[in-house]
């Protein structure tokens, strides 16, 4: 599914209406995706009673379409507007008028906050109802939230009620997440057609509470021809990238990997990447570490092959392991980076193994710090195989010299300018992780949580990227699908620890879980 700014969806309504769809219909649409979800949160109509707070635009229309369709199922609808209804946008005012025989029956109940008093009215209405709608701004916004519009979102946020956003949560920019001075803290945003950049990019990620998406009937045709290269991860993309076995198939043809990581330091790098790997129904893992964490990792997980390597004194891999490696393994690919350190020797130990790797490879943490200002080396190299990178904003600022831009359009671009036209898929860790790829689209994810960090996560993900291509997933496939079911361990793990107190072992744990689930949604 395409994420989109506010000028896209724009255009892509625009075009829409023109060709296919009148904005009425549209509308429409959007207000029953809305009250389909305002049922499926509230269970029944018998009794509910909605607050639902009204701009002048669409976004309002949308808001009064909710009112009437709740109104006819015999809910009580109490809608505050801002503004008179001649204010109102033309389709907006053609469903206010609809509303007649809905306020003789009073199922809905109108209260014009731009009269005197109307502090007292929103919160005497609000106390008599179970759910909050904001049909306040939606997605274009761009200047500072002021006057009542300021006020009501106060009380909104204050009201210790669900509240369902239309679109955006009224405050967020939807171009860019920034919040305009103060905005509405939805429990459930529920946007149409398609995501928003600012629903999906912090700060306007944490304002938009659980997100829905709509189809509101925008054609397939009318999306293709935009050129539309953002993507937000889903379930379903993330089946279809996932690899598949036969079931007779044995442990190599389930896939060979090589994990090259590790110090006397950071034995737990090392263990948390290869035994990740395996979780991901990878079939043989090595573990190629200084000899020095062997009793670690075999104590640890047996199921783990350790390879030990040569080390310096100060317990990483020497520069002279490099024969080991090649002279006694087989494998379909390789990760290397996690734990290695920044000793000298061990870079020059990375460098080496890159440049005799020809089987597809991820390089990660120190793996990617070894390249230091030779970004250019790697673009070189990747033509020889295919290579997945996955730094943090830190070890990418060293490996290219780029500060990436805060806002989401343009730090979007710039990491797909980095991998154009090479072989590179570019995994950028963070809230929210982006993939970019080489042909330039890329990929937002949008699940997890703040747990992932904690020390030793980015390791597992580094095994659940490598395991899969391991297992025969091509370097983009793998890098969306390990992304995705790393997130989704995560939000596993937190059910039974809680975000803050989860640690990167819990994730590795809940794997299993999270690949089960996926492998329930394939047809």
């Amino acid at each position: 599914m395409h994420v989109v700014t506010n000028e896209q969806m724009r255009l892509l309504d625009e075009e829409t209406i023109k060709k296919f769809v009148p904005g009425l219909t549209l509308m429409e649409r959007a207000g029953q995706g809305i009250t389909d979800a305002v049922l499926e949160l509230a269970g029944e109509t018998e009794g509910l009673c909605v607050s639902i707070f009204l701009g002048r635009g669409n976004n309002a229309g949308d808001g009064l379409v909710v009112a009437r369709l709740l109104a006819e199922q015999g809910a009580k609808c109490i809608l505050f507007y801002l503004h008179e209804p001649e204010d109102l946008s033309p389709d907006a005012f053609k469903n206010y008028s609809k509303l007649s025989r809905f306020r003789k029956s009073g199922t809905v109940e109108e209260v014009p906050i731009y009269l005197e008093g109307w502090e007292d009215k929103i919160i005497k209405g609000m106390s008599e109802s179970d759910l909050i709608i904001d049909a306040l701004l939606g997605t274009g916004i761009n200047s500072p939230v002021r006057d009542e519009y300021a006020s009501i979102i106060g009380l909104i946020n204050h009201a210790g009620l669900p509240v369902m956003s239309i679109d955006i949560p009224s405050g967020v920019n939807g171009t860019t997440g920034e919040v305009m001075g103060t905005a509405v803290m939805a429990d459930i945003t529920v946007t149409m057609a398609l995501p928003k950049t600012g629903s999906c990019f912090y700060p306007g990620k944490a304002f938009t509470g659980s997100l829905e998406v709509v189809d509101i009937g925008i054609p397939d045709e009318v999306i293709e021809a935009a050129g539309l290269d953002t993507w937000v991860l889903d379930e379903m993309a993330a089946v279809a990238d996932l690899p598949h076995h036969s079931p007779e198939a044995h442990k190599f043809e389930r896939g060979s990997l090589l994990v090259v990581a590790g110090s006397r330091r950071y034995a737990g790098a090392a263990c948390l990447s290869a035994i990740s790997a395996l979780r991901t129904g990878c079939g043989i893992v090595y573990l190629a570490g200084p000899e020095s964490i062997r009793t670690v990792v075999q104590s640890s997980y047996p199921e783990i092959i350790f390879v030990s390597l040569r080390e310096t004194a100060a317990g990483s891999i020497a520069e002279s392991a490099m024969s080991v490696i090649f002279e006694e393994i087989t494998f379909d690919a390789a990760a290397i980076g996690p734990g290695l350190t920044g000793e000298k020797v061990t870079e020059v130990f990375v460098r080496s193994f890159v440049l005799r790797c020809k089987a597809p490879l991820l390089i990660d943490a120190d793996g990617i710090n070894a390249y230091e200002g030779h970004y250019e080396e790697l673009k070189t190299l990747s033509k020889d195989r295919p290579i997945i990178l996955s730094p943090h904003s830190g070890e990418l600022r060293r490996l290219t010299g780029l500060d990436l831009p805060a806002t989401p359009v343009e730090r979007a671009d710039a990491l797909r300018k980095l991998v154009m036209d090479t072989r590179i898929t570019l995994v950028h860790k963070g809230a929210p992780t982006l993939i970019a790829h080489a042909g330039g689209r890329v990929d937002v994810n949008v699940h997890g949580h703040p747990g992932l960090a904690t020390a030793g996560s980015g390791d597992v993900l580094t095994g659940a990227i490598a395991g899969l291509l391991a297992q025969g997933a091509g370097p983009d496939e793998a890098a969306r699908a390990g992304v995705f079911v790393h997130s989704k361990a995560a939000e596993i793990a937190a059910e039974l620890t809680g975000e803050r107190g989860m640690i990167a072992g819990d994730c590795s744990d809940s794997l299993p879980m999270a690949f089960r689930e996926l492998e329930e949604l394939t047809p």
